[in-house]
């Protein structure tokens, strides 16, 4: 077996930053659910409706599960090949979060520099920023097969 090389900035990215950034993120979908909702959609075009909070929480459950994907799993395994798939799923929902935030600021005809606010510029900056880093790791920057185990 072959165990990668991987530069320690993606250790500490993905088995511990990625995850304790979705700890705040579920909490507030859990017991904030308003002030998600605000960030995602001005007020004056979406109140919060406690009967769809169920929706949130269901969002919550996902980004736990990110986390315990990122922090636990990419923790216990050294196998390039999981390393890949945990990042590539992850990354997917990079990129469908970031499809469904331009399809939300067109349908608001807020794609404007000038309409778009700091919650906004926040949540396109950092998505693609971990798009990014996700992308370069599946590209193999920063990777490299060079050990090789005598146990198999």
């Amino acid at each position: 077996m072959t165990l990668p090389n991987i530069h320690v900035f993606y250790h500490i990215w993905f088995k511990w930053l990625d995850p304790l950034v979705l700890v705040p993120t579920v909490y507030a979908l859990i017991f904030t659910p308003q002030v998600m909702l605000d960030a995602l959609v001005p007020p004056p075009l979406s109140i919060y409706n406690p009967d769809q909070g169920f929706l949130l929480h269901q969002l919550a459950a996902m980004y736990a599960f990110i986390g315990i994907m990122l922090g636990g799993v990419l923790r216990v395994s050294s196998e390039i090949k999981v390393w890949k798939v945990v990042t590539a799923g992850v990354l997917l929902i990079d990129v469908a979060m970031l499809a469904s935030i331009y399809a939300s600021l067109k349908q608001q005809d807020r794609l404007s520099v000038e309409a778009m606010r700091g919650a906004d510029w926040g949540n396109v900056l950092f998505t693609g920023l971990v798009t990014v880093i996700r992308v370069s790791f599946l590209a193999g920057i920063g990777v490299q097969d060079r050990i090789k185990s005598k146990n198999m």
